[in-house]
């Protein structure tokens, strides 16, 4: 009994002792991870968790290894921490990450999806939600995999990091941490490898290809004893921008947590050394600014940093150069609307022709960090593209550099194949530049957000402001390019590269027509010019539409959508009026409209109005009926004007009489007075019988037509009613005798 007592006492005191060591390493692990030392914060979470279930340590871990760029471990502890209780949706965007790094785009697919659907005000996420998407997967693949061409830089890479390459005479200037023969050996606490230094590879062009010199520190003013790096240089190539630790005198400077941040400073080239360093303005020691570029006039400054108010983790900054000093950081988002995320976007560099490159994990790529580009033309940034495989894979890909002919370049990944973490690629590349412009056929003006298709590898763009887009294609080649709009009908156009060589420019200009669309907008009013209520209006046309039939409202008006290329008649009726028409055409117009009418109705005449008083014609004992003159033309009825002592009016006017009828039918209760005239020459008599014949041959038209005679009077009045003076005896021209030889056609009543 006492035995059982003794073991039991000995085995709770070791269950206390080892509780109380795991949470020694617990608390170790966690310090070690506040304080940026991930590579030990592993090791400690690792053995917490080989005796213990705790989901800290295991989000911890997790998060650890995320930061140390281990994506096989990311994935499978992010695996975990997302089927926790205490999983939160940013867990499941770095698992989808995680997975799309290790090739596993199908399983990330569903976690980006997620993280889209629980965070929907994180563009970042709405940017990744369609990643994994087959479409997305097979564009990204097919980009460049036929004019670029790499390799890995297997003379210089070691097993450690090697990136950030920049032209610079005869080779080029990277980071590195290679140096483990120093006397003192300094550990980044976050690797656990050396700090960065900066190196030179003079390179060689032969038959074969390039060959690499074994790389040397390049520059013992420029290097120091924490990190150095990367760097760029101006078109001269005597001014220097470089990334290093925030080191002043020799001295580390730390923000309040500890950490020694980044700093961008830049030196002078005088007698081949580097000379006068001082850091830029916008430096600081509470946050990091790094991976300088610069312009070829050296007036404008691309870097990244993760300074207060910034979108996300780094972003993208620019300063300009006014009257030698530096102005302030702007975040390039107020240039380029999206450019920066919620993630990382780092590495900038500018190319010659005003193309912005840079590395980032927030938009749409293959994985982990991809390359993407941005094309400034006289101040208008095109969308953010991703510049494709081969450059970019499903590892981290980044520190894009190109010549000034963008026939060769380099850039840094840490894919599958490598010598160690992140290495350095050579590529060549055998491509032609494209520029798309999409305008507007009729104003001439860019069409901003249109959709571009070519159908050589199924690649799709939105253009920018300025109605541009840009992007590459192997020389040799034709592609057909179709551009849409909303509101607009597509078209498209052909790009050859047939005749081009390898850095050539081809522009393509894509106009668009917006589909012509008409509308007709009328007014109903009666000939005193007062809208009318509620009219009837029937609408017919000459291109086999039905007829339309509709009603103004109530303040007269109406409107209706006219279709091109078709003439319309458009007929007005309400009790108490006469019909009348108006006729609309939309042939023949090449810019949409729309197009205003005004539909007059004639009051049916009152009984007076139609009195007839009976009149004596002078020189004769004939009397005929007198009517008040009617306004002139009333519903439009023409007047005909006849030859001197001519009686034939039916061969002669024949659109007239058209019109007369026309006019008749479609107001099937008019009643009309045909009233012909003559000069005053010649005798009254003749006169008389004259105009009288040229009446009754418009009611002979009439009734051949088939119209009901008792709604029409014919009466000559001879030279009765001259209207300009020209009685006998007066001396007058033959246009003035003309004026008074006419038939007018005159609503005399109504049948209703």
């Amino acid at each position: 009994m006492k035995f059982r007592i003794i073991i039991t006492l000995i085995i709770c005191c070791l269950s206390i002792g080892n509780t109380e060591a795991q949470q020694r390493k617990l608390k170790k692990a966690d310090k070690y991870y506040k304080s940026l030392n991930y590579q030990k914060a592993i090791a400690y979470y690792l053995d917490v968790l080989d005796k213990r279930d705790l989901s800290s340590a295991k989000i911890k871990l997790a998060e650890s290894y995320r930061k140390v760029g281990n994506m096989n471990e990311t994935a499978f502890w992010y695996g975990q921490v997302v089927r926790l209780p205490e999983v939160k949706p940013l867990h499941k965007l770095y698992y989808a990450q995680a997975l799309q790094g290790t090739g596993k785009c199908e399983q990330a697919d569903r976690w980006f999806k997620e993280y889209a659907a629980e965070v929907p005000s994180d563009q970042r996420g709405q940017l990744l939600v369609n990643a994994c998407e087959p479409a997305t997967v097979n564009q990204f693949k097919s980009v460049g995999s036929s004019y670029y061409r790499t390799q890995q830089v297997e003379d210089v890479n070691t097993g450690l990091d090697d990136f950030g390459a920049s032209f610079f005479r005869e080779g080029i200037v990277f980071t590195s941490e290679r140096d483990r023969g120093a006397a003192v050996r300094r550990i980044h606490t976050w690797t656990g490898n050396p700090f960065l230094e900066l190196y030179y590879s003079e390179i060689k062009q032969e038959n074969d290809g390039f060959t690499f010199g074994n790389p040397v520190k390049y520059s013992f003013k420029i290097n120091t004893k924490y990190h150095d790096g990367p760097v760029t240089f101006n078109q001269a190539q005597d001014r220097i921008y470089f990334t290093r630790n925030n080191i002043e005198n020799n001295k580390a400077g730390r923000d309040g947590n500890g950490i020694i941040r980044l700093k961008i400073y830049t030196a002078r080239l005088e007698n081949n050394e580097w000379k006068n360093i001082k850091g830029m303005s916008f430096n600081s020691e509470e946050y990091s600014v790094a991976h300088p570029t610069v312009t070829p006039d050296g007036n404008t400054m691309y870097f990244t940093s993760d300074m207060p108010g910034g979108v996300g983790g780094m972003d993208l900054y620019m300063s300009m150069l006014d009257n030698g000093r530096w102005g302030p950081a702007i975040n390039m988002n107020a240039y380029v609307l999206g450019i920066n995320t919620e993630g990382d976007e780092i590495f900038p560099f500018v190319h010659d022709d005003g193309t912005l490159y840079f590395a980032s994990n927030g938009h749409a790529g293959m994985g982990g960090l991809d390359i993407f580009y941005s094309k400034n033309t006289e101040g208008s940034w095109s969308p953010v593209q991703n510049i494709g495989s081969p450059i970019n894979s499903y590892s981290d890909d980044f520190s894009l550099t190109y010549s000034a002919d963008k026939s060769v370049g380099f850039f840094s990944s840490n894919r599958k194949g490598g010598n160690g973490n992140d290495d350095l690629y050579m590529f060549e590349r055998e491509a032609v530049d494209v520029e798309v412009l999409v305008y507007d056929k009729n104003t001439g003006e860019p069409i901003e957000t249109a959709s571009v298709e070519m159908n050589c590898n199924e690649r799709q763009f939105t253009t920018g402001s300025d109605g541009r887009i840009f992007f590459e294609m192997p020389v040799d080649r034709t592609c057909r390019i179709e551009a849409d709009k909303d509101d607009y009908a597509a078209n498209s156009a052909a790009a050859s590269t047939k005749t081009s060589k390898s850095g050539e420019k081809v522009l393509v200009s894509i106009g668009l027509d917006r589909p012509l669309e008409f509308q007709l907008a009328g007014t109903v009013r009666d000939s005193d010019g007062q809208t009318l209520s509620k009219a009837d209006l029937t609408i017919t046309n000459d291109c086999g539409e039905p007829v339309d039939v509709l009603q103004a409202d109530v303040s007269g008006q109406f409107a209706f959508d006219l279709m091109p290329g078709c003439c319309y008649l458009i007929k007005a009726e309400k009790g108490g009026y006469l019909v009348s028409t108006e006729n609309v055409c939309t042939r023949g117009r090449t810019a949409s409209k729309t197009i205003t009418t005004k539909v007059t109705l004639k009051a049916v005449p009152s009984e007076a109005e139609q009195t007839v008083v009976v009149e004596t014609v002078p020189g004769t004992t004939t009397t005929v009926p007198s009517f008040p003159t009617p306004p002139a033309r009333p519903l439009g009825f023409p007047t005909l004007y006849h030859d001197f002592n001519k009686a034939p009016v039916q061969e002669l006017y024949q659109d007239e009489l058209k019109i007369i009828y026309d006019l008749m039918a479609v107001n099937p209760s008019v009643i009309i007075e045909i009233a012909s005239h003559t000069d005053a020459r010649g005798p009254a008599s003749y006169n008389q019988k004259l105009s009288a014949r040229r009446a009754s041959e418009v009611v002979d038209y009439l009734k051949g037509k088939g119209l009901d005679e008792s709604r029409f009077n014919a009466t000559g009045y001879g030279e009765s009613q001259i209207v300009n003076g020209c009685i006998d005896g007066a001396k007058c021209s033959e246009e003035q005798h003309q004026e008074n030889r006419r038939t007018e056609v005159r609503v005399v009543g109504s049948s209703n």
